[in-house]
Order: C-alpha cells, then structure tokens, then sequence
C-alpha cells in the first residue's frame, strides 16, 4: 500500500495518506495535544486539501500518546495578554471543526484518551467514534466559567438528546468509555491497544467503496437533520440517478 505525506513543515499535526485514507494525528502530546492557533491553522489546512483531494475516501483523526485525544483549548495560550477585537478575531477566524464538519468523506474519531471540550467538540464533528477502553470524554467549558464554542451545544443534543447533553454541559463532568457507549455518544469501545488498528481496518473498509457513492451518502445524512423527510426522500432518489447514471 502506498503511503504519502503532505503539509511539510507542521508542528502541531501529522498528515499521512496510505491507500485511499488520510491519517491526521494531533502530536502536541506534552501539551495534551491542546488546541492552540498553531494547530487550528494547521487543521484549517489540511481540511481544506482533503476536502478537494478526490483520490481520499475515509478519514481517521486521532491523537498522539496515550492519555489525551485533546484536552481542549489551550489555557496557557489563552492567557496571553489580547484585546477584545484580537481574541474576536482570532476565535472567529479559527473555524477548523466546522471544515471537519464539513469533509465530504466520511470520518472516525479514534479517540485514545482524554477528549475534553474543543477535543470533544472535533470528536463530535466526526461521523463516526472509536473509543479507547481507557479514555473519558466531556463538554469541560463551565468549570472554568466558559461555554463550548466549537459547536459542542449543537451536536451533542443531535446526537445523544438534550437531556443528556445537558447533564455533561450543565455539570462538566466526564463520561468514561463505557458510559459514552451506552448514552449513544460513541459508536464502538475497544482495548486501548487495539484502537489505531480498529479504526484504520475500519476506515479502509469503508473507503474500498465508490467515493461518489459515499460523498452522496455523507450529504444526505447530514441534510437528514435539517429537511422534512418528504424532501430528504427526494434528495436521496435524486442522487441514487445519478449515481445509477454514470
């Protein structure tokens, strides 16, 4: 299997494709693989070469070690000295989940350890959430007198109901693995030792299949969320034509 790298330079990422998968691993391991500008820039741009890149089916995103996934936004960077308008600017403009959100490609969360609020959040931007045995998860923000700002107050209720997602946000706890798995939170608990080969074998299940196939599956089960069923029906005869046309 042939195996490429990309966006020479990065410090806070690595970027890899074997066959038709893109790897993207957060290596800021001493920091709790925290996210700090350098890093959401770095995602911007890999987001946006995987997005119009059509030889990658699948992609898995997962962080370096094996205590944190991400532990969130980067506290100490947050602390420096910035006006209102500078950290405005600079959390507007910094809107790398919503490009996650965004990836045409189906993508897995293969989370190794700690995932805590932003890592949360990107976790939650994903389709699909492989989970260490190991690790916890948890919208973290109140504790320290924030709220989440990565879209973790939308997707979870999606996903999980607002009952309970208002538990994790309301009280900041963490869920263990077990406990995620059971509140539909993740989709699957495995030994620690055996995550990074469970969500390649994963990933490269799903990317031996027709990348226009899956790129129109993706859409319609994000347009599920927003458009009455009647239409979402029609969206999907329309694309199984032109897929049945080509």
């Amino acid at each position: 299997m042939t195996e490429r790298s990309w966006t020479a330079g990065n410090v806070a990422i690595v970027a890899t494709v074997r066959g038709s998968v893109a790897f993207i691993t957060l290596t800021r391991k001493d920091a709790a693989n925290a996210r700090n500008q350098q890093m959401r820039r770095e995602l911007q741009a890999v987001w946006g070469a995987i997005a119009a890149d059509a030889e990658i089916n699948a992609v898995v995103l997962s962080g370096e070690g094996d205590r944190f996934f991400c532990a969130g936004m980067d506290l100490r960077e947050a602390a420096d000295a910035e006006t209102a308008v500078e950290r405005r600017d600079r959390l507007r403009g910094s809107r790398d989940i919503e490009q996650l959100a965004a990836l045409p490609q189906p993508t897995i969360a293969a989370i190794n350890g700690y995932a805590l609020g932003g890592g949360l959040e990107m976790a939650l931007a994903c389709d699909l959430r492989i989970v260490a045995d190991t690790a916890q998860v948890g919208l973290t923000e109140v504790v320290h007198g924030l709220v989440p700002g990565g879209g973790g107050t939308q997707r979870l209720p999606r996903l999980i109901g607002y009952a309970r997602a208002a538990d994790l946000i309301f009280t900041g706890r963490k869920l263990d693995a077990a406990e995620a798995e059971s509140w539909g939170l993740v989709n699957r608990v495995v030994p620690a030792a055996d995550l990074a080969n469970e969500a390649e074998r994963m990933a490269t299940e799903i990317a031996a299949h027709s990348g226009r196939a899956l790129r129109y599956a993706k859409e319609l089960l994000r347009q599920s969320n927003d458009v009455p069923i009647g239409v979402g029906a029609q969206l999907e005869l329309d694309a199984l034509l032109a897929l049945m046309a080509n």
